[in-house]
């Protein structure tokens, strides 16, 4: 949970046991992306290490690029192409599609995949830290990593995640008017049958799938995972570990951070208003202050239908990754 209050310190606990202490680069730089499904709180923890200095951080520009190849092939039933360069006016077409879809101005030269590529690989900043989601890293995308960066993963029980991503969803397309019929009707609303930005593996499928890929291919043989109800139960303990893992520095003044927007516009995003504008997606994390303890957990009598067959689809791929979490 997400507040405007100062969260308690907890005492510093170990951080050794289960991952590598290391900088990507070997030196005082770092290079990192936190791979994540949507409504894992990961708005909120870009926010925070925004404030550390000399920090860099990209906003899901990965996740819009995929947005905008599955708009473009529902529109016209054709792909678009991975590269900027020669293909200028369709990528101008996809722009209008996603701005409508989005309510916010998209950049066209950010929507490619391989722009995105040279984009992160180019960047001279001490320190990189890009979020960004797992469905935009499947199979026959993944040439599209960038190089030097270590891939993290933040993940989120899909009662609370699914649950969350729901409301969002339909709360940003039924106030721009695109439902109709029973997905117009909050309690009659699918996600999966009214969504089509769903992933087939709803979001964690696709997450466990590119972990898997990064140890089975030795990219990274133990990737770092970090839990959502972990971090927010103890965000000195957990976030203190992270850091230090992927070589980021640590302290205690990101515990608590300024309510204010600002942070936002300096992130590098798809759209320069995109944070700003999406409000049904990150407008609680825009003006949170800190981490607070997580909610109860949702009984599944307190779910609606798509969100409890959804998840008897996922909850096992989440089990093996909690299982390999970091522990504190």
């Amino acid at each position: 949970m997400l507040n405007e209050r100062t969260q308690p310190e907890d005492e510093p606990q170990s951080t050794a046991g289960n991952f590598e202490m290391c900088s990507t680069k070997g030196d005082d730089t770092s290079r990192t992306i936190l791979w994540c499904a949507p409504r894992a709180i990961s708005t909120a923890v870009a926010k925070c290490l925004s404030f550390i200095e000399d920090c860099e951080v990209w906003f899901e520009l990965y996740s819009y690029a995929r947005a905008a190849r599955v708009e473009y092939k529902y529109q016209t039933q054709l792909d678009i192409p991975m590269e900027y360069l020669g293909n200028e006016e369709i990528f101008q077409k996809v722009k209008g599609m996603i701005d409508i879809l989005a309510n916010t101005p998209f950049e066209a030269d950010r929507l490619p995949y391989g722009s995105i590529k040279r984009l992160l690989e180019d960047s001279t900043a001490k320190h990189v830290f890009a979020k960004d989601m797992g469905m935009a890293m499947t199979e026959g995308y993944r040439d599209y990593l960038p190089k030097g960066y270590r891939h993290t993963f933040l993940i989120r029980h899909p009662y609370r995640a699914l649950l969350s991503y729901r409301k969002m969803i339909y709360n940003h397309f039924s106030g721009l008017g695109l439902f109709e019929g029973d997905a117009a009707d909050e309690n009659k609303f699918d996600i999966e049958r009214d969504d089509r930005f769903l992933p087939s593996g709803y979001f964690l499928k696709e997450l466990y799938d590119f972990w898997r890929y990064l140890q089975d291919t030795n990219i990274d043989r133990n990737p770092i995972v970090i839990d959502a109800d972990d971090l927010l139960s103890n965000p000195r303990g957990v976030l203190s570990a992270y850091c230090h893992a992927v070589g980021l520095p640590y302290g205690d003044r990101l515990l608590t951070w300024d309510a204010s927007t600002e942070a936002f516009t300096k992130m590098v995003a798809p759209g320069d208003r995109l944070i700003m504008d999406m409000v049904h997606f990150y407008g609680t994390a825009m003006k949170s202050t800190c981490f607070l303890p997580p909610k109860t957990m949702p009984s599944r009598d307190e779910l609606p239908p798509d969100v409890i067959r959804c998840s008897d689809k996922v909850v096992k791929y989440y089990d093996e990754m909690y299982d390999r979490r970091l522990k504190i």
